[in-house]
């Protein structure tokens, strides 16, 4: 899978978590800031992801990731 397709279902996935307009985010919106910083919301994004790329992010880690380039660059050195 390439970044751009992991790029492009975070996006989704932080859409629907944050419910928010997927054309509003991008590589460089910040999480915290932009979207939120509601646990249940991060949870639940959190869950999309580990679903959709096999992969583990500790809840700990999620507050550590400040934009979705960050999260995305994450998930591909995982995968």
């Amino acid at each position: 899978m390439t970044r751009e397709e992991v790029m492009e279902k975070v996006i989704e996935f932080a859409a629907m978590a944050f419910k928010k307009d997927a054309g509003e985010i991008k590589e460089e919106t910040n999480i915290s800031q932009e979207l939120g910083v509601s646990s249940l919301q991060r949870i639940t994004m959190s869950a999309s992801i580990e679903n959709e790329f096999d992969v583990t992010i500790p809840v700990a880690r999620f507050g550590n990731f400040t934009t979705i380039g960050d999260l995305v660059d994450y998930i591909m050195d995982e995968m």
